[in-house]
Parts: structure tokens; C-alpha cells; sequence
């Protein structure tokens, strides 16, 4: 993979990340959400920003991926998403002061072991 397209691809991932975000705090706003309040919910859903920004950093980050897989082996691309998981275990800590207990640091340690063996898998990882 070249350096263009990791760049792109970590762009598309954090578009990702920060559309979590966006729908976490969108979710924080509306509160608990079920069967006795769901139509409710679901109008304000609609009227709220978060929710279409959130959507929008998802959307964005959808096309960043195609853009990458247009490139990329999807056999070393889609392991590297996984890059993801300590953006949101962090940003759930910092952002809203979520546990974060040592056995989930562990667990995002391991996947991130994983990404550097996909890393260093292939030399040339590039291909459609």
C-alpha cells in the first residue's frame, strides 16, 4: 500500500470515528430509547444535528474506503479499520468519561499487535 493511500485510508477511518462520536453524543442528548418512546425518538432523530453529522462522517468515510479499496488488497485494508478501536476506547474515555478498565486496554493492545503483523505481512500490498 503507498503512503497516499494509507493517508486516505486513515482519513476515511477517522471519519469513521468521529461519526461515532457524533452519534454518541446525538444518543446522550435524545436519552434511553424504547418501545414505549421509539416514534418519538425516531421524529427527534430526524431533527437532530448530530445524528446528520454523524451520518455524514459515516458516509465520507464509506467513500474514502471505496477510494482505498479501489488500491488496496481488501485482505490488508479491512484488518487495518481496526485502527478504529483505540480511537473510540480512548475518545469514549476522554470525551465521555467512559470506564476504562486495564482488561479493555489489553484486548485494543492485542488487535493493535494484530495490525502491525497485517502491516508487515506483505511488502507489496497494493492490488485491486
Amino acid at each position: 500500500m503507498t503512503r497516499s493511500v494509507f493517508l486516505v485510508l486513515l482519513a476515511a477511518i477517522l471519519c469513521g470515528v468521529l461519526g461515532q462520536f457524533s452519534l454518541k453524543g446525538a444518543a446522550n442528548i435524545l436519552g434511553p430509547i424504547g418501545a414505549a418512546n421509539l416514534a418519538e425518538k425516531v421524529i427527534a432523530m430526524a431533527s437532530q444535528p448530530l445524528i446528520w453529522v454523524g451520518l455524514i462522517l459515516y458516509g465520507l468515510g464509506a467513500f474514502g474506503f471505496i477510494v482505498v479499496l479501489s488500491r488496496a488488497n481488501i485482505s490488508i485494508v479491512s484488518p487495518l479499520l481496526s485502527i478504529s478501536y483505540i480511537c473510540v476506547v480512548l475518545g469514549g474515555k476522554i470525551i465521555f468519561n467512559e470506564p476504562l478498565p486495564p482488561l479493555r486496554l489489553v484486548g485494543v493492545a492485542l488487535i493493535m499487535t494484530g495490525v502491525v503483523f497485517v502491516l508487515n505481512s506483505s511488502p507489496s500490498s497494493s492490488g485491486g
